[in-house]
């Protein structure tokens, strides 16, 4: 399953999956979540059926409000911070029950550092050990695996692959994400490609050495999807929303 959000990391990678279809066997679907914030999720929307629509795929579009009963816009404390736990959560549930064996992202080299860093800066050790180009799945855990097949590329790099490629994408930022702890960290700190690279392969080969991550995880009692607590975070989140509406 293939998430595309309309932005220009998720259009090349379904692109690029579409190529490789037939000499990797792959089935493919793609995957789109209507967020509901105004504007941007109508354009990230009309570009996500662009593509799918000229590489000759169908596109599922999980609509938030009608499946859920809330939009993004209705989290009224740091909507950003809440967005990827509530699509992360949906993309693995759906993913779950729909028996596929990995959900594809568009995470590139910029992001992997700023996880890297970000982790380190708040002294989650063992949160490093989720980095890397592949996690496994785990059906037992209800648990589906994640492969990022731009790991290694820069947004430089897939920004000028989308304009070779005449790739239609959404060209700015979404409106949440303005003041998000990435993109003041992607703008304050700036690294060579190569020193991007060299951060990343160096956790890579880290992993080797850190503590495993101990985890115990649960099956919320709302939903039956993993968590360490109760009631997983996405259950909480929903009940604190919806009781505001």
């Amino acid at each position: 399953m293939v998430a595309i959000s309309g932005g220009k990391d998720s259009v090349v990678v379904s692109y690029v999956l579409s190529k490789l279809k037939e000499k990797f066997n792959l089935q493919i679907e793609y995957f789109f979540i209507r967020l509901g914030i105004p504007t941007f999720t109508e354009k990230s929307e009309e570009i996500a059926t662009r593509v799918t629509e000229s590489i000759n795929y169908p596109l599922t579009i999980y609509d938030l409000k009608k499946e859920e009963g809330f939009t993004i816009m209705d989290v009224k404390y740091k909507p950003c911070s809440y967005c990827g736990m509530i699509r992360r959560y949906i993309l693995n549930k759906y993913a779950f029950e729909n028996d596929f064996d990995y959900v594809v992202l568009g995470h590139n080299l910029d992001d992997e550092v700023f996880f890297i860093f970000n982790n380190m800066f708040n002294k989650n050790i063992t949160q490093l050990q989720r980095t890397g180009p592949l996690t496994q799945t785990i059906k037992e855990k209800k648990l589906v695996g994640r492969i990022k097949p731009l790991y290694f590329l820069t947004e430089e790099e897939i920004l000028l692959y989308a304009k070779l490629k005449n790739l239609p994408h959404i060209g700015c930022a979404c409106p949440n994400s303005l003041e998000s702890t990435q993109k003041k960290f992607k703008k304050d700190i700036k690294f060579s490609r190569d020193q991007k690279l060299n951060i990343v392969y160096s956790i890579l080969e880290m992993k080797k050495y850190l503590p495993e991550e101990k985890v115990e995880l649960k099956f919320c009692e709302k939903c039956g999807y993993p968590t360490t607590s109760d009631t997983c975070k996405f259950c909480r989140t929903k009940e604190k929303i919806l009781s505001t509406l």
